[in-house]
């Protein structure tokens, strides 16, 4: 969906430069026909294909005028160019890939012309623009993959006004030659290393050091073949429990007293998730634990538990209970006027309210299926369910955050009619704008972090690894009867239940089979159902929408299980 929105932006990038001519074709007629063209005093080449050696470049957006070259890197991460006129800015570890993409092709580029001078700049969606463009994003819709070469792109069609786009757009130019020459140096001697690898043939025996930056390598491929992290770990992948599942990982390694301590243990060899010393994840200090002691509690446990200070709590919370969780979605380009690149559309809710201890749970449900800007109906709707009583349940800060931008939004809105005085009276009370704010919200993800230890979570603490280890202890048959109802409960080879995410079912749209079984998910479908090459379509928008309810309704469903099971512990069950 993100790589959507990128192809996106590059479309729209294009459009500012209507002259402009895109090379197509094999790599061989792409380098051919970027050279003639380049023969031209002035013209504007999108993806110019440049070689030097046996370095090839596809540039985004090449402007050519006289002896000038212009070389442009669209790119669709957001900036705000108030803050990137700054120095220093472009320093930040967040932008080095960028940058040395850049220095590369400029490289490659001057080589090839070294007659030219040439100027880089990067042009990405600025978050101090908004749109005024109502619907803007519909203007853009992916269509199949294109194949030229080796390279492969998506089409993206625009179906709206080219002319009204220049005054409407949310891209933004910054020159960036001073930190491209600071890159350069380093660029070239790493291109330089690569290169002889490549040409020696021992490309196999490039050495990559393995270290704690390998937990998210993204060629861990599982039980699938071949598997890139086997490949460069050998025999040291094959620990279970492996050192690499530590939670906290990056932050054990950096103690202060320990500087390096996972990292030494995988040099010498002890990969196996138990060759860590309890030293290193102990503090001396009983007021003060390291990282609420679940790193130790990972090495030296293998039962389930709830410390006894969660009871202190939950003395506190007040009934109703609302069980909430929202879905949002985020493109580059905006959805409705007024936005801003990247800015929140509020499209889901879902919510289970406890009346008092030990009843049944009721469950209440919005979602948004018109091409309309729902944050504020979103939040309307969600005040009429919940009110003023009751404690509002949370696995996350997320919701806060939220709820916190519509406020925001509020207040800055000069003229407030009736409704909305209310929103924002509603919204002020029940907002924490601080941690250390006292408000009815009450954060289920910081009572686990503080009190609760089950070993199949080992150091992770999310909804998703929490409800299947609970639902490996939990007692209370209503459970069951709960995840039924849904079509959500079902036992694997051991009799143990599945986890109720794996057997959300796949809905088929357009001959392929779909799954909305996390946020990401659920972006993807909302933004397919309202904005997508499906979004005329009755039939798979209703599909969307369902598959959108009900995965909305497990994250809540998940939560009061959890709650469940803690108030069995709490007893001594």
């Amino acid at each position: 969906m993100l790589a959507d929105g990128g192809y996106m932006i590059g479309k729209m990038a294009t459009l500012l430069f209507p002259e402009g001519i895109e090379i197509e074709g094999s790599q061989d007629e792409a380098l051919k026909k970027t050279q003639e063209l380049l023969k031209l005093d002035q013209v504007t080449l999108f993806e110019a294909a440049i070689q030097s050696g046996q370095k090839i470049i596809r540039i985004d957006i090449l402007e050519k005028d006289g002896d000038a070259i212009k070389l442009i890197e669209v790119k669709s991460k957001s900036f705000r160019l108030s803050e990137a006129l700054s120095a220093g800015y472009f320093t930040k570890t967040e932008w080095r890939e960028y940058i040395e993409d850049i220095a590369y092709q400029k490289w490659v580029l001057s080589e090839a012309y070294p007659e030219h001078v040439i100027e880089c700049e990067l042009l990405m969606p600025d978050k101090d623009k908004t749109t005024d463009i109502e619907g803007l994003i519909s203007w853009f819709s992916i269509k199949e993959k294109e194949k030229h070469g080796q390279f492969v792109k998506r089409f993206v069609e625009f179906s709206g006004d080219a002319e009204r786009l220049q005054t409407g757009h949310i891209l933004s130019f910054i020159n960036v030659d001073e930190i491209v020459d600071d890159y350069l140096p380093v660029v070239k001697q790493e291109a330089d290393v690569m290169l002889k690898a490549l040409n020696s043939g021992k490309v196999k025996n490039f050495h990559v050091p393995i270290t704690i930056a390998c937990k998210g390598c993204e060629y861990n491929t599982g039980a699938t073949q071949p598997n890139g992290f086997e490949e460069c770990w050998g025999d040291l992948a094959k620990p279970k429990p492996h050192i690499l599942d530590l939670g906290r990982l990056g932050n054990v390694n950096g103690r202060k007293d320990y500087k390096d301590g996972i990292n030494e243990l995988i040099r010498e060899g002890k990969t196996a998730l138990s060759d860590i010393p309890v030293e290193f994840v102990s503090n001396d200090d009983p007021e003060k634990p390291f990282y609420n002691n679940r790193p130790l509690y990972q090495l030296t446990r293998r039962d389930e538990f709830l410390l006894p200070g969660i009871k202190d709590h939950v003395k506190e919370l007040e009934y109703p209970l609302h069980f909430i969780d929202f879905e949002t979605s985020q493109m580059a380009i905006p959805y409705h006027a007024g936005m801003r690149p990247y800015g929140k559309v509020l499209f889901q809710w879902s919510c289970h309210t406890i009346n008092k201890p030990g009843a049944e749970p009721i469950h209440s449900e919005w979602i948004n299926v018109e091409e309309t800007y729902p944050n504020r109906a979103f939040a309307h709707s969600l005040m009429a369910l919940i009110g003023e009583k009751g404690t509002v349940m949370t696995w996350s800060p997320y919701e806060n955050t939220q709820l916190k931008d519509v406020l925001n939004s509020l207040q800055e809105q000069e003229h407030l009619d009736e409704d909305e005085l209310k929103l924002l009276e509603w919204l002020n009370i029940l907002v924490k704008r601080h941690a250390e704010d006292d408000t009815r919200i009450c954060d289920m993800h910081d009572l686990a972090k503080w009190y609760y230890f089950h070993p199949i979570m080992g150091g992770r603490t999310s909804i998703k690894v929490t409800l299947p280890a609970v639902l490996n202890t939990i007692q209370s048959p209503r459970v069951k009867k709960w995840l039924e109802v849904e079509g959500l409960y079902d036992l694997d080879e051991h009799g143990k239940p599945i986890d109720p995410y794996a057997l959300l079912p796949h809905i088929e749209i357009a001959d392929q089979a779909e799954k909305v079984k996390d946020g990401s998910g659920a972006m993807r479908a909302y933004q397919d159902m309202l904005y997508g090459v499906h979004k005329d379509d009755p039939s798979i928008k209703e599909k969307y929408k369902n598959a959108l309810l009900q995965y909305c309704k497990l994250d809540t469903l998940a939560m009061v299980i959890i709650w469940e099971r803690w108030g069995e512990m709490m007893e001594g069950k």
